[in-house]
């Protein structure tokens, strides 16, 4: 299944300018299988979802992009809403307690790898950031970021043994779908997405878009 693991949609996400039954059709149209809706800060209802995956028979997943004091983080299994900028340790402990996942989301947007070249950063050396210590995986492939930079991400979880998730942080049509998350086996509801991605039964990547604009 080829899953969108990281889109934003309005109103929830302020800075989206898609709906969420215009993401939905454009995703059946270009071949996706499901979406996960990671607004910042705030949740989608479960009725609501369960109402829009009936109407468009399409799976809805939820998520949330909390910002911390470490960077962004996808959280998966944690359905409550959050207010401004979490201590990433207070993060770390309530996701460990309500049985969910964190993803270090798109952790280099920006940071280009000549970058960290010129600053003598490598690989291992980026590895040993804070953020990288508290996560259970790490955002590999992210729409929103270069080839580099995916890369540079890519590399660091394989150091840490960290599987890649891929998502396209979409706030508008055309973004999404860009990178998306392959899970081997049929998901058909929020628990057993959890269940395979703590599985790791998955893989990520760049995606080719069914009738891309």
């Amino acid at each position: 299944m080829f899953i969108d693991l990281h889109v934003h949609t309005k109103p929830l996400s302020s800075d989206s300018v898609m709906d969420v039954e215009e993401a939905i059709q454009e995703a059946k149209r270009i071949g996706l299988d499901g979406l996960c809706l990671t607004e910042h800060n705030k949740v989608w209802k479960a009725e609501d979802i369960s109402r829009l995956r009936e109407k468009w028979d399409f799976l809805l997943l939820r998520g949330v992009e909390v910002e911390t004091s470490e960077g962004h983080i996808l959280v998966f299994g944690v359905h409550q809403d959050f207010e401004g900028v979490v201590p990433l340790d207070e993060l770390r402990e309530l996701v460990t307690r309500e049985g969910g996942v964190m993803v270090a989301a798109h952790p280099f947007k920006g940071f280009l790898v000549f970058t960290s070249v010129r600053l003598g950063m490598d690989p291992e050396q980026v590895a040993k950031r804070p953020v990288f210590q508290k996560v259970d995986l790490i955002e590999g492939f992210s729409g929103r970021l270069n080839k580099d930079e995916n890369g540079l991400a890519q590399e660091v979880g394989r150091r840490l043994g960290m599987k890649s998730t891929g998502g396209s942080d979409a706030h508008s049509l055309k973004h999404l779908g860009k990178c998306v998350t392959i899970f081997e086996k049929r998901i058909t509801s929020e628990a057993e997405f959890l269940s395979e991605l703590k599985m790791g039964r998955f893989e990520a990547g760049y995606f080719a878009r069914k009738g891309a604009r």
